[in-house]
């Protein structure tokens, strides 16, 4: 069992190493986008003469900036990658296209930087890592968080406002931390302080620096949360399940996904071609759900998709456990999500109904939490009315969007419905 823990959490491991390898694109420069390059003796867009200064906005409105400094071109990042790790003689990938940076910070329309949004790039950190000390040490991409940390407080120190500077200091007792106006200079030095920590040398070409400018509320101009835009959003969410499952911490569909060949019971498989009275016995009516999505009643699902449905259904509630579905292309999967979410529906509503007083959906536990000047609160549910959830993910964006639009649009309901 140990054994097996281990081996999850070092598939978990590759996963955010991919993770750390793979950021968001930095937008190209592009004056229609709002997206400059830094260059010698033209202002920056906070700054008196530049164009964005003509624009005409509302009152409640100002200009935001994120900064990017030191671009460098994820092509780079493979040519490294290719020069440390021996290339599969049957892999074809292309070189990535797309550029990111070695940091990146909001700024104000003051031209001030936001301390606390400051990132530095898991990509670079980790090509400089590959260089040195190299993927044979053990351990060669732990650290990260530590590095964070690092850049944070030599970020501080090199935009940290004067003492006297009263228009900061009145900032900061509105609970906004900001830095002092910056300037090209402070700019390189910051790029130049992250390039020093990720240590990749002239690995990774990163001159660049690069700005980006949108209009935003007057309200929202100087918050910092959710400004991570160089990294993968759960690439430490990876890292924390990895250390769970070392310890055999996981939920049963994720324990089971990552179950080991040697460990599978293959004597439990079904070929539904060759034993189609199993097939029939699992679609029978009474294994049927009472919910079905309000359709063409003469348009059932194919057994197939009924197969599927019940089958899904039919998985330990206690225990969880994984099902998994081929479909290529057109072949009904959303039409199936449709009957699984009304099953799952009308399963609830059967619970919810058998309540005796409304209040007794809940399990009388709240949970609290600040943001800003609120106080929010939640009532638990009672655990007998959870476990319906449903969550669309993919890694295609598209695939999510158009599984999501499907589902609920109204030429889904039949027209006597």
């Amino acid at each position: 069992m140990l054994r097996a823990d281990a081996e999850r959490a070092e598939v978990i491991q590759f996963w955010r190493t991919v993770e750390l390898f793979s950021p968001p694109s930095v937008e190209r420069v592009s004056r229609e986008r709002r997206v400059y390059a830094v260059k010698s003796g033209e202002p920056l867009p906070w700054e008196p003469g530049h164009e964005l200064r003509r624009v005409r906005l509302r009152k409640d409105q100002v200009w935001r900036h994120v900064a990017y400094l030191g671009i460098y071109s994820l092509e780079s990042v493979f040519g490294v990658l290719r020069g440390v790790f021996t290339p599969d003689e049957e892999s074809f990938d292309e070189r990535p296209a797309g550029e990111s940076a070695l940091t990146a910070f909001v700024v104000s329309h003051e031209g001030r930087p936001l301390i606390g949004s400051e990132v530095l790039s898991s990509c670079a950190w980790a090509t400089g890592r590959a260089l040195a000390p190299g993927p044979g040490t053990p351990g060669w991409l732990v650290g990260f968080e530590g590095a964070e940390t690092t850049f944070s407080a030599r970020f501080v120190e090199l935009v940290a406002p004067d003492p006297d500077d009263e228009h900061a200091n009145e900032l900061r007792r509105r609970g906004h931390n900001v830095g002092r106006p910056l300037s090209r200079e402070v700019l390189a030095a910051c790029r130049d302080t992250a390039a020093d920590l990720v240590a990749v040398g002239a690995a990774l070409p990163h001159a660049e620096i690069r700005i980006r400018s949108e209009i935003v509320g007057v309200r929202s101009a100087l918050k910092v949360d959710g400004n991570d835009f160089l990294n993968s959003f759960i690439a430490a969410d990876l890292a924390m399940v990895a250390g769970q499952a070392r310890s055999g911490k996981i939920g049963a569909a994720l324990r089971e996904y990552l179950c080991p060949d040697a460990d599978l019971d293959t004597a439990q498989r079904v070929d539904v071609r060759e034993q189609l009275n199993r097939v029939l016995k699992a679609t029978a009516p009474q294994c049927v759900p009472l919910g079905r999505w309000p359709s063409k009643p003469e348009h059932p699902l194919a057994l197939g998709q009924q197969l599927a449905v019940n089958s899904v259904l039919q998985l330990p509630a206690a225990g969880a456990g994984i099902f998994a579905v081929n479909g290529p292309p057109g072949t009904g999967k959303t039409t199936m999500l449709r009957d699984l979410l009304a099953a799952l529906v009308v399963q609830r509503a059967q619970r919810l109904a058998k309540l005796s007083d409304p209040r007794d959906a809940f399990s009388g536990q709240q949970r609290r939490w600040q943001t800003g000047d609120y106080t929010r609160v939640v009532h638990l549910w009672n655990p007998q009315l959870t476990g319906f959830e449903m969550v669309v993910a993919s890694a295609n964006n598209g695939a999510v969007e158009n599984v999501t639009n499907e589902i609920p649009a109204r030429d889904a309901i039949a027209e006597q419905w």
